[in-house]
């Protein structure tokens, strides 16, 4: 990743982790506030086609409510989150060209879309398996068809 990769990674991640605890916070009962717990998160990695048909790849950074499991819940299953992370993947890459991905000077773009989709994310989740998670963090790359397996393909 170039040095301007990273830092878009290093913002989109401290923003991204204020967003989700902050949205894990607003979601909570105030008798029982949501927890998570930098020791529970669990990686998940998803591919899609940027909109100019350009492979880039993902990694979230997810941790479930010890609140709710507390309570009783089971902890997400990996299938349920891989499908939710993919399609949460495929929806922003569609918005973003490869640069606004990857570029430094396409920043704000990119954490707009980020700040807009990551929420949709935790609450299909929720829906779907009772527990509140949190994204901690997403970081991505650019693919390349000669070093990565199962890229996907992007058409023209």
């Amino acid at each position: 990743m170039k040095p301007s990769g990273r830092y878009v990674a290093s913002c989109v991640a401290a923003v991204g982790l204020g967003t989700a605890l902050a949205a894990g916070t607003l979601l909570a009962q105030p008798d029982q506030p949501d927890t998570f717990d930098q020791d529970d998160i669990r990686v998940f990695k998803a591919a899609a086609c940027t909109k100019d048909h350009r492979p880039v790849e993902a990694l979230y950074y997810i941790a479930a409510s010890r609140s709710d499991m507390a309570r009783g819940k089971a902890s997400p299953s990996s299938q349920l989150m891989k499908e939710e992370v993919d399609n949460n993947w495929r929806q922003i890459a569609s918005r973003l060209t490869r640069d606004e991905v990857m570029e430094e000077r396409y920043a704000d773009t990119y954490h707009s879309v980020l700040s807009g989709m990551i929420p949709l994310l935790q609450q299909a989740v929720e829906q779907k398996s009772g527990v509140s998670i949190s994204v901690s963090e997403v970081n991505s790359r650019p693919m390349d068809q000669a070093k990565d397996k199962d890229v996907p393909a992007c058409g023209p």
